[in-house]
């Protein structure tokens, strides 16, 4: 999958922004008429390229929620490791990548009302892989700055663990056999077997379930306000339930 050429523009200088800086306030966002909204984009059905676009439910998700507040969506490209940074140093108003929300994460940014629940599978090379505890001696590919890094570091038990920067790398790392394993969201599954149709990957049972949601800067409380009554308007008009379906057959919204 090739980065879309709009993915491009984002400089070094930008990423090394790590200093506080205070967030846009509402009423800037609202007169710029943008929302600047950071995304990695290759985590697919959330968000993915599509030729030279980016496209995925977290993408129409926002776009909704984005108009209806008057509002246009400009993406920007980031690293996943890389979002709260971006957010802290008030280069993007909103970070998504279906981002857990987690106490550790929310130590360092805030989060919108969740936008979807997902559960976490074991993914697999070889059936006889079963379960996480299947894995001992085994290497298990992890994205960086992912709840699944945490989750598989604190496995009791000796492996090697293989931290790569992107969803891609995790994929590349499966299918050419330097991995044994790794750990993704279920609803992964169709996107990667159709654009992977060759490779062989298991997916075990659901292991668990988490909310995701947009990350915002932590000063940013009106913005949280604006985006949560523009995600419940989604929800209870319907709109949020067709583009769920869209990407996933299914409504993700947490229960």
């Amino acid at each position: 999958m090739k980065t879309p050429r709009l993915f491009t523009t984002l400089t070094l200088a930008t990423l090394a922004l790590t200093s506080a800086a205070q967030a846009r306030s509402l009423n800037d966002i609202l007169k710029d008429g943008t929302l600047r909204v950071a995304t990695a984009a290759d985590i697919p059905p959330f968000g993915f390229a599509s030729g030279t676009t980016v496209t995925g439910f977290e993408v129409d998700l926002i776009t909704a929620v984005a108009a209806d507040m008057g509002l246009k969506v400009k993406l920007v490209p980031a690293p996943i490791d890389q979002l709260s940074k971006l957010l802290n140093s008030d280069a993007v108003d909103v970070a998504m990548s279906a981002q857990a929300i987690t106490s550790t994460r929310e130590n360092r940014v805030d989060f919108t009302t969740p936008t979807s629940c997902s559960a976490v599978s074991m993914v697999s090379t070889s059936p006889k892989l079963k379960t996480h505890t299947d894995l001992a001696g085994k290497t298990i590919v992890v994205g960086s700055g992912s709840i699944m890094q945490s989750f598989v570091q604190k496995l009791p038990f000796d492996k090697k663990v293989s931290v790569v920067p992107t969803s891609q790398d995790v994929m590349f790392s499966m299918i050419s056999g330097q991995a044994d394993a790794t750990f993704m969201y279920s609803a992964m599954q169709p996107a990667i077997k159709q654009m992977f149709p060759k490779a062989t990957l298991y997916f075990g049972p659901e292991l668990w379930s988490v909310p995701q949601g947009m990350m915002i800067h932590e000063d940013a409380t009106a913005l949280r306000l604006r985006l949560n009554a523009g995600i419940q308007r989604l929800l209870g008009n319907g709109k949020y339930a067709t583009i769920s379906t869209k990407y996933f057959g299914k409504d993700v919204r947490c229960k």
